[in-house]
């Protein structure tokens, strides 16, 4: 008798012991690091996963920020598909906008008048199609392009007519200065 009260005294306490120890609070990581996600991101597992628009441990980066400075490039642009190229050192000032998703662009050499706009996703870039009104004629823009390791590439396509229909395919490749 006395050996059965012992054998289901000992399976109740282990019994409660593996309730105990399957039930027991695991430490958030979250909380224990105290991780601090910023602007709309949340925390799982001890990591941000941040809201769109935003990067970094803490979503503390609008995606548009990396491109935000100056770049100087090679500019290689082709008119009117002439075999010949139009090769060029060249800087292209890149500024951030106010929403996490937009950036202006122009050429430092070329001109300030020629202010592009773009939209960023991640490292990529698309420049929607855009007139600019020059004093004699309005050109069309559009391209794409992407930043990978602080090298930006552009590809800008423009089509203008000043007495007759040209086009013209602008590539910029150049490092963050």
């Amino acid at each position: 008798m006395k050996r059965t009260i012992v054998y289901t005294a000992f399976s109740v306490f282990i019994l409660f012991g593996m309730a105990f120890y399957f039930s027991a609070c695991k430490p958030n990581p979250c909380v224990t690091r105290a991780v601090d996600c910023r602007n709309g991101g949340t925390c799982k597992d001890g990591e941000c996963l941040c809201a769109s628009g935003y990067e970094g441990d803490s979503c503390q980066y609008p995606v548009n920020k990396k491109f935000d400075s100056y770049f100087a490039c090679i500019r290689t642009r082709l008119v009117n598909n002439d075999p010949v190229s139009q090769d060029n050192d060249d800087t292209l000032r890149v500024k951030a906008g106010t929403d996490p998703f937009s950036i202006r662009f122009y050429s430092i050499r070329d001109s300030i008048y020629e202010t592009i706009k773009a939209n960023v996703n991640g490292n990529y870039v698309t420049i929607p199609s855009q007139d600019i009104a020059f004093p004699t004629y309005t050109a069309n823009y559009s391209g794409n392009g992407s930043i990978n390791n602080g090298v930006l590439t552009i590809t800008l396509f423009r089509t203008w007519f000043n007495g007759s229909m040209n086009t013209s395919k602008t590539s910029y490749v150049g490092y963050k200065y």
